[in-house]
């Protein structure tokens, strides 16, 4: 409620302040910045943050993080570095807002590294800013595509968040907030990285953050059952892969039960999952925004299922093929999100939850030649980022991967086994200036040779 009271009055103020040539300060955040500085932080809360936030409010990206942004100056300088960011997006060609990001991020980490350094405990509200900090700059070097950055402060304020949870955190009232933020940070990097990251156990505690999340959920009273019900079922089902990644002794009995509800069981034929979704669009008829959630939610789990299922392959491409079904729901519900919410606004740079990963799976793993055709149609058509991924860069690499396939001839219904790139690894990079990023993949071509090579964006 204090924070909502905060947030109400500073966009109150910036309501009355007088649209003149003059720069009135309506608070004392812009005190020492530039003009620049100042344009992109206001530029940040009238529009960045809306679009950070995704499909639904967000706390953190509409309230926690402005409030923070009053106060702490890692916080300040990092949002303004997203918000270059933004509108570079915005216009492509604009090389200067890249170089000013950068500049940005780098001041954030200087406030940062001021407040690790001192030589006494942190107490709990320095916590809270660091954490808020931590998250902006991950979301940063994900809109960057800076792979070192994003394991870095994910690495540090998961730890972190943790620990902090442990002691004190509990009774913070900005801790349900953060958790929701972290674990919606790991179910994204765990999706781009197929959850490679997850494997080593470096994150072994993960499970026990979003066990306390789960609970969270369950237990917070919301007149809105339907989008609850919706929510729980999404993070159930990426809990259970990373789950599976990250313990290597005998899953626990509560994530078995999870992952029971969201395949079915062999004692049982029908899927627990889709009769509860069933039930819940027959009770009651869903709203444009309900349908989106909806339409969300299939996305998440049929890409869950795929990953789930894959896990056995073993490098054989050819058992991708049975999972045809899977790929052309995901591409029938991403087409269905695009284009048929029109009145409701759209999401075009954001760090929430969205289809760019799930389609490019789609478009690199389905072997059927509709089905790829429509997802760089979709591509073509919506130009987005979403954290990590983006429209025009998943363009490039699935361009190049068809051509590398279809070796010249003609696009048939199907890639016949011969013609098979065998194995495509995306090599991470880091865009840490502003040159043209490159991406760079190694595959084994159809003679089982291993062949490199780098494409330019």
């Amino acid at each position: 409620m204090q924070i909502a009271k905060l947030h109400a009055a500073r966009i109150s103020q910036q309501q009355l302040a007088p649209s003149t040539g003059l720069v009135c300060l309506t608070d004392g955040s812009q005190l020492g910045l530039s003009p620049m500085e100042r344009h992109y932080l206001n530029y940040f809360r009238s529009h960045t943050s809306v679009q950070c936030a995704g499909l639904a409010f967000d706390p953190f990206w509409q309230m926690l993080v402005h409030q923070a942004s009053e106060s702490h100056p890692a916080v300040r300088h990092s949002v303004i570095a997203i918000s270059a960011l933004h509108r570079q997006f915005l216009d492509p060609t604009s090389y200067q807002n890249d170089i000013f990001s950068i500049k940005q991020c780098n001041k954030a980490i200087a406030h940062l590294r001021a407040d690790f350094g001192k030589n006494e405990p942190l107490k709990s509200a320095q916590i809270e800013r660091i954490l808020i900090a931590c998250v902006v700059l991950i979301t940063f070097g994900l809109f960057q595509g800076d792979v070192a950055t994003v394991r870095c402060h994910l690495r540090t304020g998961t730890r972190l968040l943790y620990e902090w949870r442990k002691t004190n955190g509990k009774r913070s009232v900005l801790t349900s907030v953060l958790l929701h933020t972290f674990v919606q940070l790991h179910i994204h990097w765990g999706t781009a990285t197929a959850f490679r990251d997850y494997l080593g156990g470096e994150f072994a505690y993960i499970g026990d953050l979003m066990s306390d999340y789960l609970a969270e959920i369950s237990d917070f009273a919301d007149d809105n059952e339907q989008a609850k019900t919706t929510l729980l079922l999404s993070v159930r089902a990426w809990i259970v892969m990373i789950n599976n990644c990250t313990l290597s002794q005998e899953p626990h009995p509560r994530f078995l039960e999870m992952e029971n509800f969201l395949l079915g069981s062999p004692a049982n034929e029908n899927n627990p999952f889709q009769s509860q979704i069933e039930r819940s669009v027959a009770e009651k008829e869903p709203s444009s925004i309900q349908q989106r959630a909806l339409l969300m939610v299939k996305i998440n789990i049929e890409t869950f299922r795929i990953l789930h299922t894959s896990v056995s392959y073993a490098g054989d491409e050819m058992g991708w093929d049975n999972l045809l079904p899977h790929f052309k729901n995901i591409v029938d519900a991403a087409e269905a999100l695009l284009s048929s919410f029109n009145q409701l606004p759209d999401f075009t740079f954001s760090i929430k939850e969205g289809c760019i990963g799930s389609l490019l799976l789609c478009g690199f793993k389905c072997r059927d030649w509709t089905i790829r055709r429509r997802v760089l149609d979709l591509f073509q058509k919506y130009n987005r980022r979403e954290g990590v991924s983006s429209s025009a860069e998943s363009i490039a690499v699935l361009k190049r991967i068809y051509e590398l396939e279809s070796a010249g001839e003609p696009l048939r219904n199907g890639v016949p086994a011969c013609d098979r790139i065998t194995m495509v690894i995306v090599e991470e990079h880091a865009n840490h200036s502003h040159a043209v990023p490159t991406v760079r993949f190694k595959y084994l071509d159809r003679n089982r040779e291993l062949q490199r090579e780098s494409l330019r964006l």
